[in-house]
């Protein structure tokens, strides 16, 4: 099991046999095959899962190997653990790609291009923890490349990570931090079922289709991406002056619609932002602190340092009540990708 995120597929070659450890020679290779193999490493990273620990964020359960010469599929192989896998390849430049905790249904065999893998859909319900989904890819050169011994691919995760660290309670109005204030959950809203192994939808694409859609408005309980999506039944009583400080992280496809065309409107459904929700009861009454996101991107995370409950939320998960809630939201990305900062009051 990995501990660590960033995964590096490292290309191993040698044109001897691999257990004779005999040096690489390319002047001997002529029109010959090379022996490469690729085989998964770690780096350091940074981010972690509540309750679970980075190395869930980075298990890799298995992985498949797709070498693709002129766009079309040439070699594949399958391991069913981190363990390497070596091919055989001619001489030529190679497009080589890494599909890592695939689920079952996913066949390399079949695969016949580049274009169709890149084309092809993940669901959000075949992620688990462990075991995102993770891709990566880069162009090879044979035999040039293989002289160099160590070749490098670096796989990212298809979702991304949202979530909030910390939750605290400090009423301005002494009438409402009178009241009982019952956190019951967090969860993300809006969020998109499916992504490509290629690239994420752009606005354009995405499509508004109801069943593309997970907690649409608001919470809707789904077996299959609840526990990727939503942390509810907490039940935790924070008088005001207090905190919760339990992180709760939250995985979902990228979502590419922006705050710029964002919509709260009930009357009909349309594709909007993705949004955080911490849901509360107050005095009895069921209010909501949504926080919303920009547009989301593969590999990348929304992380709210804390969120300062100063009033009552909205009865509505789709709607902000001005003042209400006050966020520290610093989308720190570390090694999902580059850095992204936004500070937000509501």
């Amino acid at each position: 099991m990995m501990k660590h995120f960033l995964k590096t597929l490292l290309l191993l070659s040698s044109a001897a046999c691999l257990s004779s450890c005999q040096e690489y020679d390319s002047s001997a290779v002529g029109n010959r095959p090379v022996k490469v193999t690729f085989s998964i490493t770690d780096q350091p990273g940074y981010t972690r899962v509540s309750g679970a620990g980075e190395e869930d964020e980075a298990a890799v359960l298995h992985w498949s190997l797709l070498l693709f010469r002129d766009g079309e599929l040439a070699d594949y192989g399958s391991s069913d653990s981190t363990e390497p896998i070596t091919r055989e390849l001619e001489g030529g430049t190679y497009t080589a790609c890494a599909v890592v905790n695939a689920p079952a249904s996913f066949q390399p065999g079949t695969v016949q291009s580049l274009e169709g893998l890149d084309g092809t859909v993940s669901d959000l319900e075949d992620h688990a923890l462990p075991g995102l989904i993770m891709v990566g890819k880069r162009s090879l050169r044979i035999p040039e490349d293989t002289e160099d011994g160590i070749q490098t691919i670096h796989v990212d995760r298809l979702v991304f990570k949202a979530g909030v660290r910390k939750i605290s309670v400090r009423m301005e109005d002494p009438a409402v931090a009178a009241r009982t204030f019952v956190l019951q959950g967090v969860y993300l809203t809006n969020c998109p079922r499916r992504t490509r192994l290629g690239t994420d939808y752009a606005r354009t694409e995405i499509p508004s289709d109801q069943s593309f859609w997970a907690n649409r408005m608001g919470f809707q309980s789904d077996a299959s991406v609840n526990g990727l999506l939503s942390n509810t039944g907490i039940d935790a009583t924070l008088p005001s002056g207090s905190s919760h400080s339990v992180p709760h992280y939250f995985y979902g496809c990228p979502n590419p619609v922006g705050t710029g065309s964002d919509t709260r409107s009930r009357s009909s459904w349309s594709p909007r932002c993705t949004r955080i929700v911490i849901e509360a009861t107050i005095g009895g009454t069921t209010y909501y602190y949504p926080i919303t996101l920009p547009a989301t991107s593969r590999n990348k995370t929304y992380i709210a340092e804390e969120a300062v409950i100063r009033g009552l939320g909205s009865l509505d998960p789709e709607e902000e009540v001005p003042g209400a809630l006050e966020v520290d939201f610093s989308t720190s990305i570390e090694d999902w990708g580059p850095e992204y900062q936004i500070n937000e009051k509501s």
